[in-house]
């Protein structure tokens, strides 16, 4: 027979199953959705500075041979690092996307840095490729 435990089990999920069952046709949250509701508060404008205040590419090549500690002199004749585009994150730094086409490796690489501004220039803080 079956026990008087098992049978409140199946009452007690069939009254759970009626009241989820109308949830369930219920569209869930989509990045759209969730995009729309954010954007508006945030001034995208003042995100994507101008052109003439992004780190140069020269700028740009000299600091990451120092974060790295590569010899630019020895390494830097033949590379190019250039300044793709840059997005403001906070007053005084800026994240750039960076493209290096480096002597001693195969193609272009990309690269994702943080550039802090100095009262000299910029300076990388941070950089990863991608």
């Amino acid at each position: 027979m079956i026990g008087r435990s098992f049978l409140l089990g199946v009452a007690f999920g069939c009254v759970l199953g009626v009241y989820i069952a109308p949830h369930l046709d219920r569209p869930t949250a989509r990045m759209r959705d969730i995009a729309e509701t954010i954007l508006p508060q945030v001034n995208t404008t003042n995100a994507i500075p101008e052109k003439a205040t992004w780190p140069t590419d020269d700028e740009a090549k000299a600091q990451l041979f120092a974060l790295s500690k590569w010899d630019l002199n020895k390494h830097g004749i033949g590379s190019r690092v250039s300044v793709s585009r840059c997005i403001q994150i906070s007053e005084t730094e800026l994240a750039c996307e960076l493209s290096a086409q480096l002597t001693w490796i195969d193609g272009e690489t990309p690269i994702e840095a943080i550039f802090q501004a100095k009262p000299d220039g910029w300076k990388i803080v941070a950089a990863k490729n991608r």
